[in-house]
């Protein structure tokens, strides 16, 4: 790859990364309602959830996803399942559904968890980083493309939960559950028309 091909590619993960979406709310509720550390978890359990998404797709998602249609079908209604759940439980009480009590750990898997089953990033491999891969890049190439996506996310997300610590007191108020019930009822809005359109 061309030192072009580089940049363009990290601008792609970037904006991939920097677009809200589930995985912000789930990373800032953390941040803001489990402390710095549980939100730091989050944000480095996403990015290894995204390096093992985009180090699949380079090394063979999208002809695994042509041969066996039906894994790609499945994964996406697990993603649309988890979409709905998220905002049933958003729009209904305001709170994302984490336990009250959330260590470091549960953090990093919960953070990792979003990241493998979020409908937005299946998408985002197979569309947008897909047209990167070649079977003819060396190894090294292969896997610093997947390592670059998973940092490139971690930072961003890292930065997400620096500002909901930052703005914890704002957060922590009665318009951050107007806000979250909003985000709920968005997501299952999305959650169905995904249905839709895989019916």
């Amino acid at each position: 790859m061309t030192e072009a091909d580089w940049l363009k590619l990290a601008l792609l993960c970037l904006a991939g990364a920097a677009s809200p979406g589930l995985s912000w709310l789930i990373i800032v509720t953390m941040s803001a309602n489990h402390g710095l550390r549980a939100g730091l978890a989050g944000a480095v359990g996403h990015g290894l959830g995204i390096t093992v998404f985009a180090l699949t797709t380079v090394f063979g998602l999208s002809a695994i996803l042509l041969a066996a249609p039906e894994l790609a079908y499945l994964l996406t209604w697990l993603g649309i399942g988890l979409l709905a759940y998220f905002g049933y439980r958003l729009a209904r009480a305001g709170i994302p559904p984490l336990p009250d009590q959330l260590t470091t750990g549960a953090g990093f898997f919960a953070g990792f968890l979003v990241a493998i089953f979020n409908p937005k990033v299946l998408v985002f491999f197979l569309a947008v980083f897909g047209p990167f891969i070649d079977p003819n890049h060396s190894r090294p190439t292969q896997v610093s493309m997947g390592v670059l996506a998973g940092v490139i996310d971690a930072l961003v997300y890292t930065l997400v939960a620096l500002f909901a610590l930052g703005a914890r007191r704002f957060l922590h108020t009665e318009r951050l559950l107007h806000l979250n019930r909003g985000l709920g009822i968005i997501l299952l809005l999305s959650s169905g028309w995904l249905a839709v359109q895989n019916t």
